[in-house]
């Protein structure tokens, strides 16, 4: 259901009045919500809807209600008074949503998105990003405990015009593909609450009943879009990473993972094609969409910034295990909740360093590596999770590391795939690509979309620079594969030098220094720049491997 919006809140001596408006302002809902109860939520979701003459009476009625209230003839208006002038005030005009309520020590807040751009859309669809935010004190008076405030003010340091985003159409926290094969099926599916980071502000109005239709999700990450322009077609080119609510936090606060197998630094990230001349249905339109992961090493461990070295101030401080799993539980947590949602096959791309004079990310590689083996003993070997080791670093100072990351992407493509809202063009079945020679189509079950199966999971230790890079290159080799779908290239593979790749490698640059900011406070270091350098050897084959 689609959340309600141009929101507009009136104010009464007892009472606000929250209207939402369809997006045809043709039909509205009222919110009635008491103020008399200070440190109790208390309000009613009708369920009906008002045409615009109704909704002009009703609160027209209001009006005169409030000013002719039960103590106005007894006793006179005090203008010194801070409460509430008699009759309807607008507290709030015209708000793109309600994101929840919150309560400290007295009572509930409200709060609303007051402004929002657009910053991409495809299809019918329009993806905000939050540029301002109001609280609204529900009580009628003012809030005089000075704790209250003061745990007001902490909460209000999570600032929500960073990088939050809504789409009143669109689930943004489900992938392309799960959106689209619900809508077909008739099943669309719940918001996935992992990637929802109001989720606890929305509660207490799910405990009262309220309308779905008032509750405005959002996500946490970055959106951003480009335009490729082809000599047959325009294509839009749209972005988004979703950063995972669980075990949420900055660089070492949150390291590794929790005991539910919810790792740090969590985004799945989505680049979405639309030829823009075609349908904007899903359903007919021309769309295509690759999905892929990063997130910390799967296992029990931390790094405490009090634990640095004195004497060697410029090294990061040492990686401790906190528990040591035998059986792998954590790990084990972590790749089963992937591959309920994805499929098989898991990709694992592990980038740290392998060897080091004085063994640091060296110990991660190993823990990993003994815990997928263990893992992979109790699964069938279709099922078996695929592990792939490549110390970037060590490769980048030898040459150029793209070619053998390019590899690696189509090792991981031929395996997984790509979703697409069309069958496979004729040509394309009667003369594949050599490229895509071991490449099979997952097919969706009546025969209208192409799936992707299974997931590319890259993590380094912090998952940002070798991480964004691998990330870049793979997308890369998806992006050749989705345009060469779509029938806009001969052959399923893009040029580093192209200009299409360099839009691309914009895109994925501010990506990537977004997610650092999140996780680190700092852009990326080495950005995907450092990393393109002439090859000065040749390319050794690259293959993934069972443990």
């Amino acid at each position: 259901m689609r959340p309600y919006r141009y929101v507009t809140v009136y104010e009464s001596g007892s009472r606000f009045y929250v209207v939402g408006s369809e997006a045809s302002e043709n039909k509205y809902a009222v919110l009635k919500i008491d103020r008399t109860e200070h440190r109790s939520l208390t309000l009613s979701d009708g369920g009906h809807l008002y045409s615009r003459s109704e909704l002009t009476e009703l609160l027209a009625m209001l009006t005169d209600a409030s000013i002719a209230g039960p103590t106005s003839a007894q006793k006179p208006v005090d203008r010194k008074s801070k409460a509430s002038p008699p009759g309807l005030t607008e507290k709030i005009t015209k708000a793109y949503g309600l994101i929840g309520v919150v309560r400290f020590l007295e009572g509930y807040y409200m709060i609303f998105v007051t402004k929002a751009t657009v910053v991409a859309h495809f299809g019918y669809h329009k993806i905000y990003k939050i540029e301002d935010v109001s609280m609204l004190y529900l009580p009628s008076g003012t809030n005089a405990n000075a704790d209250d405030q003061r745990y007001l003010k902490l909460f209000q340091s999570v600032d929500l015009t960073t990088n939050f985003y809504f789409s009143y159409s669109y689930d943004l926290s489900r992938t392309l593909q799960e959106n689209s094969v619900g809508v077909k099926m008739d099943t669309i599916p719940a918001p996935e609450k992992k990637f929802v980071w109001n989720n606890y502000l929305l509660e207490p109005l799910k405990e009262k009943d309220v309308s779905e239709r008032w509750m405005l999700r959002i996500v946490h990450g970055y959106v951003g879009q480009t335009t490729i322009e082809l000599p047959a077609a325009k294509l839009s080119l749209t972005l988004i990473a979703r950063r995972s609510s669980e075990f949420a936090g900055t660089r070492f606060l949150k390291r590794g993972a929790n005991l539910k197998g919810s790792v740090a630094n969590d985004v799945e990230t989505e680049q979405i094609v639309w030829e823009v001349t075609s349908s904007p249905n899903v359903l007919v339109g021309k769309f295509t969409s690759f999905v892929q992961r990063r997130g910390s090493v799967p296992l029990i461990w931390s790094q405490d910034p009090a634990n640095r070295p004195p004497v060697v101030m410029g090294k990061p401080p040492p990686i401790h295990f906190d528990i040591h799993e035998p059986f792998a539980t954590t790990a084990a947590c972590h790749f089963r909740d992937l591959r309920n949602k994805y499929g098989n096959p898991l990709v694992v791309i592990n980038l740290v360093k392998r060897r080091e004079k004085r063994r640091h990310e060296s110990i991660l590689h190993d823990q990993l590596v003994k815990a997928i083996s263990y893992l992979n003993q109790f699964v069938a070997p279709n099922a078996a999770i695929l592990y792939l080791s490549f110390d970037v670093a060590r490769c980048n100072k030898l040459g150029s590391v793209m070619p053998k990351l390019e590899e690696i992407g189509y090792n991981a493509i031929v395996k997984q795939g790509w979703f697409q809202s069309f069958p496979a063009l004729y040509c394309h079945t009667v003369r594949p690509s050599a490229i895509l020679a071991e490449y099979k189509p997952n097919v969706s079950a009546d025969g209208r979309f192409l799936l992707q199966r299974g997931l590319s999971r890259t993590n380094c230790v912090d998952c940002l620079d070798r991480t964004n890079v691998t990330q870049f290159v793979i997308g890369k080799v998806a992006l050749g594969c989705q345009l060469y779908s779509m029938g806009f290239i001969d052959e399923p593979h893009l040029p580093l030098q192209s200009q299409t790749c360099r839009v691309f490698e914009e895109l994925y640059e501010e990506h990537g220094d977004t997610l650092a900011l999140q996780y680190a406070g700092s852009q990326l270091v080495h950005s995907i720049k450092t990393y393109k350098k002439t090859a000065a050897f040749q390319v050794s084959s690259l293959s993934f491997f069972v443990l």
